[in-house]
């Protein structure tokens, strides 16, 4: 299906050059299509976002245009609109592979977001009894069944997410060699790290509120934190552990930093409501951006990129859907950068070698879902998360310096036009 932009049309170059960085006022398009008409013009469309934003947003992307993604928004919504005994019977507390319905986070958290969550992966039988101490805690952590509610109450909720999950999975696998080639190195370095037929991956349904689900006498407060470039209430982060992430969503909120103090607003890929979305609404577009893996795989040429959901640009009233897909490569030995022989120990790119990946990549998630953690994880999470909380803050740091380098280019390129 050719891409159909909505109202506000997101510019995108028309020759076989790449837009230059003093352009750099939205996310940059890449066309799948190109990939076969112009594959010259795609590999350098998207070597130029991940350098330069960490962000793109993919249209014509196969398996996930917009009479597919109304169909999944229409189940999704369904789902979080269900009464909460429907919802909690496919509670994630109830495994410990994280897998299944969260809860809202309080509206009087002093958090910027209200929001309920829906978390899944590939069906999986797991390696290893959960609490079997002598396998690695990502084999006993990553790898079991998913918790579906009741199929009788929403007979098509499973199969459109096992849909989805499928159209990602695919998906990540045709971008990442591309990935790889568009760095000039060999795209078989891609299957180093990842396991097609049994991946490390991550997938979740986030159902974000507006401001009003926030208490009235936070609300001000809220909204002052937004307004600013970097506050610690707001949710702006990095996808540490994935390579990359994939992401539909059906209203305004997400933004995203191309140069340090510049937030970018995200496109909307399915519109699922009427009004006016004050964003561009792309259907069937897919967003895609680089997590913390592939900024130490590329040695920081492609960055990770500081992203949050803003809730002050969700409808008063209304709600917001996003699907996002985390694929993470295999949890074993250093990150040895492409093209390379040994992992640096210098933290190129926040990077240490000689880290625990896969201890890591389990306490982020064990932080994230405290209640899993509280029944299942405590003693695990007690001795994993100091480490994990430093790497966070290391990759974290070295994904906003690039930024700032990004955004110096920015302003050099503007100041010689």
């Amino acid at each position: 299906m050719a891409m159909n932009v909505e109202k506000n049309r997101m510019s995108k170059t028309s020759n076989n050059s790449a837009p230059s960085v003093d352009k750099m006022k939205e996310i940059p398009t890449v066309d799948w299509l190109e990939l076969k008409t112009n594959r010259a013009k795609f590999m350098e469309d998207l070597r130029f976002a991940l350098a330069e934003c960490g962000f793109l947003i993919l249209v014509n992307a196969p398996g996930l245009d917009d009479e597919f993604q109304q169909r999944a928004f229409s189940e999704v919504r369904g789902f979080f609109n269900a009464p909460l005994e429907v919802k909690e019977a496919a509670s994630i507390v109830n495994s410990p592979y994280i897998r299944g319905y969260s809860l809202p986070t309080p509206g009087d958290s002093g958090r910027g977001q209200v929001v309920e969550g829906f978390q899944y992966g590939f069906d999986e039988a797991p390696l290893c009894a959960h609490d079997d101490a002598s396998h690695p805690i990502h084999e006993r952590f990553f790898r079991g069944p998913n918790t579906w509610p009741e199929p009788k109450t929403l007979p098509g909720f499973r199969p459109a997410l096992e849909e989805l999950n499928h159209a990602y999975h695919q998906l990540t696998l045709q971008l990442g060699e591309l990935i790889v080639e568009s760095l000039g190195e060999d795209p078989e370095e891609f299957r180093r790290y990842f396991n097609v037929e049994e991946p490390y991956l991550f997938a979740s349904l986030n159902h974000n509120f507006s401001m009003d689900a926030i208490v009235a006498d936070k609300q001000d407060l809220i909204r002052e934190e937004y307004a600013k470039f970097n506050s610690p209430v707001t949710g702006a982060h990095i996808d540490g552990p994935p390579f990359i992430a994939l992401l539909i969503n059906d209203r305004p909120g997400l933004q995203v930093v191309a140069g340090e103090g510049q937030w970018m607003n995200a496109p909307v890929t399915c519109r699922t409501a009427e009004g006016d979305y004050e964003v561009p609404v792309l259907p069937g577009a897919v967003i895609v951006n680089t997590g913390g893996s592939l900024m130490h795989l590329s040695e920081g040429r492609y960055s990770a990129t500081v992203h949050r959901v803003n809730t002050t640009m969700i409808p008063t009233g209304d709600t917001r859907i996003s699907m996002p897909y985390f694929l993470l490569p295999k949890m074993e030995g250093d990150l040895v950068p492409f093209g390379k022989a040994a992992a640096s120990s210098a933290g190129v790119a926040g990077y240490d070698a000689g880290r625990d990946r896969g201890a890591n990549a389990s306490a982020n998630l064990m932080r994230t879902y405290p209640r899993v953690t509280r029944r299942w994880w405590a003693k695990e999470f007690e001795q994993l998360r100091s480490a994990q909380q430093k790497e966070e803050r290391i990759e974290t740091e070295a994904a906003f310096k690039l930024a700032a380098d990004r955004g110096e280019r920015h302003k050099d390129s503007a100041s010689d036009a």
